[in-house]
């Protein structure tokens, strides 16, 4: 007996997905306001991403990664809902889990944590500071293979050539949320 054959009718086409994949952000998120949020809405329409994780990560993790954060970790949480108060709740979404660790979460911790959460394909998206951090740690390797990265052009920082060896695996946005391109060193 056959299981899960179905019966099309000759000539038919599954038609594509019409939204795909997860778009986690990881950032301080302390100085965001509605421009980010909307550069960020912007990018998830034109993109069709299903859902769109909002990760800010805990200031013991921020001090250990070496990234400035003054705010505490509520405070930029509680912001956060403020700016996507008029955000769909079933589209977009802070995940607090850092914030229940209340410790230093090693970034693939994060990752594994959120991949096994939200459904695939994905895409991260950090700020060029976090990405030249990111490409320091021992995991990068394994997880640019699993996953897009959309890297923010926000702080100037010089990229490191580990990632820009990935660059098929890297998309480049300005400030304003537009594809820029970026030369290899």
């Amino acid at each position: 007996m056959a299981r899960g054959n179905t019966m099309v009718p000759f000539g038919y086409e599954e038609e594509p997905p019409a939204q795909r994949g997860t778009l986690l952000i990881f950032e301080t998120f302390e100085d965001w306001s509605e421009h980010e949020t909307d550069m960020v809405a912007a990018i998830a329409d034109e993109r069709k991403f299903r859902k769109v994780v909002l990760y800010p990560q805990h200031e013991e993790s921020l001090r250990r990664m070496g990234v400035p954060c003054a705010a505490a970790y509520h405070k930029r949480v509680k912001l956060l809902e403020e700016l996507l108060g008029n955000k769909p709740a079933e589209r977009y979404t802070i995940d607090t889990w850092e914030g229940k660790r209340k410790k230093y979460t090693p970034l693939d911790t994060s990752l594994r944590f959120l991949t096994d959460k939200y459904a695939s394909p994905y895409f991260v998206m950090m700020n060029d500071r976090y990405a030249a951090e990111f490409a320091g740690y021992k995991g990068f390797d394994e997880w640019i293979r699993k996953l897009r990265l959309i890297v923010w052009r926000r702080f100037g920082v010089p990229l490191p050539g580990k990632l820009m060896a990935y660059g098929d695996r890297l998309d480049f946005i300005g400030e304003n949320g537009e594809s820029v391109e970026v030369q290899k060193n």
